[in-house]
C-alpha cells in the first residue's frame, strides 16, 4: 500500500489513482483500510490474473508475479500477464537459492547467517581455481605459462 502526504491510502504505490483510494488515515484506521473488501479484491485480482506459467513457477514464492503494472508481456504460450522482468527475476532467485538456504540453515542451527561470507571466501574446488586464476597481479605467475612473474614476462 502507499500513503500520500495528505493521509490518503492507496492499494499500491503504482496505482495511486482515485479508483484505488482506500480512504484517509485521518478518517479510518490503517487496519480497517488494509482489511477492506476493496484491498482484498486488489490482492485477489493480483493472484487471479497470473498466467499459468507464473502460477507453476518455482520462484513464485519470491516474486508473486511482481507488480501488475509490469505484467504486459505474453508467455511463450501466448497467455497475457507475464511480468517483463520475469527472466531476470528467475535467474536472480535461482542464483541466490543455495546461499539463502545456507543462511536459513545457519539460523536454524542458531549460528550467524553471516557465516556465508566465510564460505564464499574459501570457495570450493573449481571456484577456488577460478578465483586464483582470475587474479592477475604483477607478482602472479604469468598466464602464458612461462613460470615467470607477470611483471617480468608478458606484463611489461
Amino acid at each position: 500500500m502507499a500513503m500520500e502526504h495528505t493521509g490518503d491510502l492507496y492499494s499500491c504505490d503504482h496505482f495511486v489513482y482515485p479508483e484505488n483510494k482506500l480512504g484517509n488515515i485521518t478518517e479510518q484506521s490503517l487496519g480497517e483500510m488494509a482489511a477492506s473488501a476493496q484491498q482484498s479484491a486488489f490482492g485477489q485480482d493480483k493472484l487471479r490474473t497470473l498466467p499459468r506459467m507464473c502460477r507453476e513457477c518455482p520462484v513464485r514464492f519470491a516474486c508473486h508475479g511482481e507488480c501488475p503494472k509490469h505484467r504486459f508481456m505474453k508467455t511463450p504460450d501466448g497467455e497475457p500477464g507475464l511480468n517483463y522482468l520475469c527472466a531476470g527475476y528467475k535467474y536472480f532467485f535461482q542464483h541466490i537459492d543455495p546461499y539463502m538456504r545456507f543462511m536459513a540453515d545457519e539460523l536454524k542451527a542458531k549460528r550467524a547467517p553471516a557465516n556465508i561470507m566465510q564460505l564464499l571466501g574459501e570457495g570450493t574446488g573449481s571456484q577456488k581455481k577460478a578465483t586464483k586464476s582470475s587474479v592477475s597481479g604483477p607478482n602472479q605467475p604469468c598466464a602464458c605459462g612461462s613460470g615467470r612473474k607477470t611483471k617480468k614476462c608478458c606484463g611489461r
